[in-house]
């Protein structure tokens, strides 16, 4: 390319993304003046590093709103249900906490609150010309990470060459749980590619930790609803691959190795149990292929709730100190044993499991895949618009390309591996007591605690339950705190496991004064 084709591609991404902030702004202060009272929000001072209780402390939202914004999922839909609140002023209040959330960490990128308005406003109708809620999620507002389709609303992916990348129509889980009335407000922040250590989903975990969203969709294919769940303080459902819907077929991959899946992210356990019985209702295996026909099952999930707590044959739960490569940093260390001392202290067996090797293998294996295609589609996005690749991408290098027999070598290993630690699972059947194997595992929800953006580079732990195609939830249990993680003597009585555990160390104390200073 001739130096000045590029000068000319690099003012031309620029101008893109100046017209779409610009876009971005204009309505973000329209709809600050309508909810908020003024088109700019008060931000806190410099000295305020932890930005998690400003919309709820800054005096801003009104008593209604911040009652509203502060309802669980399914207080949201009973008041709605019965009309003692209308969509609309739900959706108002949820667009005012947006917005304050807009300015403390930029998590929007497309704002819908146009439509979502007009979309609460039938659903009002709807109630009072009928009598009852169109459906199991009438009027809850859910934000959509970037990466769901929306008829006639961008899917960027993170690239300025898709800024206005319009699907023909929106994916078919969007239109379904519109249907049964979601109102879907708003599209939220993704890293280039999607490929990010710290997780793409970062938008949704901001949005939903700052109270703006009662429910968010993410997507996951290495930990990307997980991870933004870990990082502030929120509950995610990384689901199997068929258990939920996700994309249609001309976004999906075709692999039976690694699938990205879709799930929710909330405040409360309340909203992941919303959110997994609203949409089993919507019988997806009868539109979606790729789902298994296993409806929600309420007896089930109340025996297996009381079996958890009630000692005797109830649940065991394996606990899972670290992969074997990396060692968890102390206060996550920390979370799982208060986490081990709470449930016995409710009775529920608990046993210690190793479940991996020791080794990098399955590293690599999720290296191999992500790098499969060389970075080929990056690079042709990338090249089309002009735009720099963001510092924080770990680009694949051509020679990483696979064939397609590699790539089949590769998939077999990958089945071998479910199949190794299945049997691990089974073998627990000496050790439970309960007649039965391991019921569920626990494992840290990652290696590090919340690290300077841009130095997450290992993030196995949050891309296990994808390599197995196993089921997993996110379920926050505290924070760093000064006063219980100290911060650590950083001496030479650490052992490393590996050359990440080194990096992994080595991060600790920059982390940690992160995080400290924002609490």
């Amino acid at each position: 390319m001739h130096f000045a084709e590029q000068l000319r591609l690099r003012r031309a991404w620029k101008e893109v993304v100046a017209g779409r902030r610009a876009q971005q702004g204009q309505t973000v202060r329209t709809w600050a003046e309508r909810t908020l009272g003024t088109a700019v929000p008060r931000l806190p001072d410099g000295s305020v590093t932890n930005v998690v209780d400003w919309p709820r402390m800054s005096g801003q939202l009104s008593a209604r709103q911040l009652e509203i914004t502060e309802s669980m999922p399914s207080q949201l839909l009973g008041k709605m249900a019965t009309g003692t609140w209308t969509a609309q002023e739900v959706l108002l209040s949820f667009i005012a906490r947006t917005i304050l959330a807009h300015h403390l960490t930029n998590p929007l990128t497309d704002p819908m609150f146009d439509r979502g308005l007009r979309r609460a406003a039938d659903l009002d109708d709807f109630l009072r010309e009928k009598g009852h809620p169109v459906g199991p999620l009438h009027g809850l507002p859910i934000s959509l990470k970037d990466a769901m389709n929306v008829e006639g609303m961008p899917t960027t992916l993170g690239f300025v060459a898709r800024a206005d990348a319009k699907p023909p129509h929106s994916d078919e889980l969007v239109s379904r749980l519109s249907a049964a009335g979601a109102v879907f407000y708003c599209k939220t922040n993704v890293p280039q590619s999607l490929m990010s250590g710290e997780g793409s989903s970062g938008g949704e975990g901001s949005l939903v930790a700052l109270g703006g969203s009662p429910l968010g969709i993410g997507t996951d294919i290495a930990g990307s609803i997980r991870t933004p769940a870990n990082f502030n303080g929120t509950f995610g459902l990384c689901p199997t691959y068929g258990r939920f819907p996700c994309h249609d077929a001309e976004q999906s991959s075709a692999g039976y190795m690694l699938n990205g899946v879709a799930g929710p992210l909330s405040r409360s356990i309340d909203g992941l149990e919303v959110y997994t019985k609203s949409l089993l209702s919507l019988k997806s295996r009868e539109w979606d292929p790729t789902c298994e026909r296993l409806p929600w099952n309420e007896a089930t999930y109340q025996d297996t709730l009381r079996s958890g707590l009630s000692g005797g044959d109830g649940l065991c739960i394996g606990f899972v100190a670290n992969d074997g490569v990396t060692t968890p940093h102390p206060p996550i260390q920390r979370g799982m044993r208060e986490a081990r001392e709470a449930l016995q202290r409710f009775g529920v067996r608990v046993v210690d499991v190793q479940l991996f090797d020791g080794t990098e293998d399955m590293w690599k294996m999720m290296t191999k895949m992500f790098n499969s295609t060389g970075g080929s589609d990056f690079r042709d996005l990338v090249r089309q618009s002009g735009e720099p690749i963001s510092e924080e991408i770990e680009l694949a290098a051509p020679e990483d390309a696979l064939s397609a027999s590699k790539l089949f070598q590769l998939g077999r290993q990958i089945l071998e591996l479910r199949h190794r630690i299945l049997r691990r699972r089974q073998d627990t059947l000496s050790i439970t007591g309960t007649g039965r194997p391991v019921d569920l595992f626990v494992l840290p929800s990652g290696c590090t605690v919340a690290p300077p953006h841009g130095t997450m580079k290992y993030w196995l732990y949050e891309a296990i339950s994808n390599l197995l195609d196993w089921t997993c939830a996110t379920i926050p249990v505290g924070h760093v705190t000064s006063t219980k993680d100290p911060k650590p003597d950083m001496d030479d009585d650490f052992k490393p496991l590996s050359s990440f555990d080194r990096y992994n160390w080595d991060l600790l104390s920059s982390s940690l004064l992160v995080v400290q200073s924002s609490r």
